[in-house]
């Protein structure tokens, strides 16, 4: 009796714990589409600190919510995975782009994870911190597996994903126009690469080609940084 009321408990929590994210998200999405899209009001950024408040106001910690969550976790990676569709229509344009494509997500990749590590080491934060920070720039489920693998904190890492890809499509508009950059195919790459996720469903906003793009940009950067980043992290500790 005593396993399952433990069991029963275990399942209603998990339940609340899936309304409180899903509310929290369509809440932000409401806002940000209220306000044009504005990146400042971007749904994780309206939904995340609702949903802590909640948290803090029912008493819930972030493990129980974290794993109160494991279908929307789990769901992560095959919706990543299904980003693939939309790329798949733009095969034929890829394979003369394919030298480009190669030098921006290893140099744009290479470049996001070193800055990030030197920036650590200028301000000489805590090796913990440090590690986690090295996954900033790809997207969440490979973020979240590299932090582990080397290390670092998971709860500092998911926060600093997020970061990273409000900030990149704050900048990222500006930066284009600077460096005219009118390609939707090379503005969705960077976004991909620099922004992740969140610069992924940005990229989709402009058009299909964009976010397809981003996509790959997204994919190949998490596939570069697993490769290069635990190896690497060892020069900076």
């Amino acid at each position: 009796m005593d396993i399952l009321l433990a069991q029963w408990q275990q399942i209603s929590q998990s339940s609340w714990v899936l309304i409180l994210s899903t509310l929290g998200f369509v809440a932000g999405l409401a806002v940000y589409r209220r306000s044009g899209n504005n990146p400042l009001l971007h749904p994780l950024l309206v939904g995340t600190p609702l949903v802590a408040g909640l948290l803090y106001l029912l008493s819930i910690d972030f493990h129980s919510y974290y794993n109160g969550n494991g279908i929307l976790n789990w769901l992560l990676g095959p919706t990543t995975v299904a980003l693939a569709v939309p790329l798949a229509k733009q095969m034929r344009q890829l394979p003369p782009l394919l030298s480009t494509i190669t030098c921006t997500v290893l140099l744009g990749g290479g470049f996001a994870t070193i800055c990030a590590l030197m920036l650590g080491l200028l301000f000489d934060v805590d090796q913990l911190l440090l590690l986690s920070l090295a996954a900033k720039s790809v997207t969440t489920p490979i973020a979240v597996g590299i932090t582990q693998q080397i290390g670092g904190l998971v709860t500092v890492i998911v926060m600093v994903v997020l970061l990273t890809g409000v900030v990149g499509i704050m900048a990222a508009q500006r930066l284009f126009a600077w460096a005219e950059i009118t390609d939707d195919r090379w503005q969705g790459l960077i976004l991909g690469i620099s922004a992740h996720a969140i610069g992924t469903a940005k990229a989709f906003e402009q058009g299909p080609r964009c976010g397809a793009f981003a996509t790959l940009g997204m994919g190949l950067n998490g596939i570069w940084t697993s490769l290069f980043l635990p190896m690497t992290i060892t020069l900076f500790l």
